[in-house]
């Protein structure tokens, strides 16, 4: 019972912050700003399916973190295991997503301006 309670309020945590920060996050990568960045209209196209791309894998990381719990709670003892792996490889994946993004930025930033 101490685990379920534990994740719920890391989980509700999680999603507080997630979407209080998901409008600044969008406003701030949306296509039209990153557009402006090169001239041309292939230029944005590769930045939209990048952005589309993390996006996707971003929201598959998620669900991983969110199946992890699940699988660590109720699973009983090779259930934890599972589900720590699960939610040790979900948040390796996110942090690889984040410098992804991060590095993609940097690099049109300095390219680009």
């Amino acid at each position: 019972m101490k685990k379920t309670k534990i994740f719920l309020s890391s989980l509700t945590t999680t999603v507080v912050v997630l979407f209080s920060n998901a409008g600044t996050a969008l406003a701030q990568i949306t296509a039209p700003d990153i557009g402006q960045v090169g001239g041309s209209n292939i230029e944005t196209l590769i930045i939209n399916i990048g952005n589309w791309a993390l996006g996707i894998a971003g929201a598959i990381a998620v669900v991983f973190l969110i199946y992890g719990g699940i699988l660590y709670i109720t699973g009983g003892e090779k259930g934890a295991e599972s589900g720590k792996k699960i939610l040790i490889n979900a948040i390796i994946g996110l942090a690889i997503i984040a410098l992804a993004g991060l590095i993609v930025r940097v690099v049109i930033d300095v390219l680009g301006a």
